[in-house]
């Protein structure tokens, strides 16, 4: 609730800015525009917690993970923007972030084995303020920072076996469809080049991040959510046995949560439309 504070104020500034921008002696107009990034996200909190996945709760089995993968990342936006004066825009910019095929694999002591593949993309619509400075003729150097809101799709397939040596082995699969919203920031600068008379391309470099404090979904036919245990372990539970959970292990169960930003290169043509 507090992020949602801080941000509200944000987005009340922008539209006002928008409204009484018209009452400036300066040019007004718009630009709208289409963009295409590619990045590399940084590890942090989120990727530390899936490392300590387990597919049992119990004290008594120890286990071995690998996480490899999800750090590219792809982003797409369309943005439009309005000209408060020669140098300053608000506007807003609608897009998705895709990541990297996230793999993980688990080898435990009771002889189990399990191998899931994560495919993650989100949403995001981000109210934002920019400030351009001329640099050369048709050259201008670009700065902007925003914020506003994100929602994630967190897809799971794979598949678990062990148990024995065939014809024993006990085969599962594993599949989950999982979402989760919250907020997304940015913080860009871009060099700006005009092509034709209000034509322009620009070449940027962005951080994009994004705070979701829970996913929530179906996983294997139930309603279910990754929770990080006391211990500091990270599994699948389904939310209506998360209380029995708690009191067999007799520990407490937080859900996990994702906190992971991205530089992203990008590059977008936007046409100018002064009044």
């Amino acid at each position: 609730m507090s992020r949602c504070i801080v941000i509200l104020p944000f987005l009340v500034f922008m539209i006002s800015s928008i409204v009484f921008g018209n009452l400036a002696s300066e040019p007004s107009g718009m630009e709208v525009g289409l963009r295409y990034g590619g990045g590399e996200r940084i590890p942090g909190r989120f990727d530390g917690d899936l490392k300590q996945f387990s597919s049992t709760f119990s004290p008594l089995i120890a286990s071995d993970v690998n996480l490899s993968g999800g750090r590219s990342t792809n982003l797409y936006e369309g943005f439009v923007r309005f000209l408060l004066d020669s140098r300053s825009r608000v506007g807003f910019v609608v897009g998705r972030n895709d990541w990297q095929m996230l793999h993980l694999t688990e080898v435990t002591s009771d002889f189990y084995y399990t191998k899931l593949r994560s495919e993650i993309y989100s949403y995001h619509f981000l109210g934002m303020y920019y400030f351009n400075v001329p640099v050369f003729r048709n050259w201008e150097w670009e700065n902007g920072l925003g914020g506003g809101f994100t929602s994630a799709d967190w897809n799971v397939r794979g598949y678990s076996a062990g148990g024995g040596l065939p014809p024993d082995t006990q085969y599962f699969n594993q599949k989950g469809r999982l979402r989760g919203s919250g907020l997304a920031y940015r913080v860009e600068t871009a060099i700006n080049h005009r092509l034709y008379e209000n034509t322009f391309f620009q070449l940027g470099l962005g951080y994009h991040y994004v705070a979701i404090d829970k996913f929530s979904g179906n996983y294997n036919g139930e309603t279910s959510s990754f929770y990080i245990r006391a211990d500091g372990r990270v599994g699948v539970v389904d939310d209506t046995r998360i209380i029995d959970a708690t009191v067999s292990s007799a520990q407490t169960f937080r859900r996990l949560d994702m906190n992971s930003g991205s530089w992203v290169l990008y590059f977008s043509v936007f046409q100018r439309f002064l009044d």
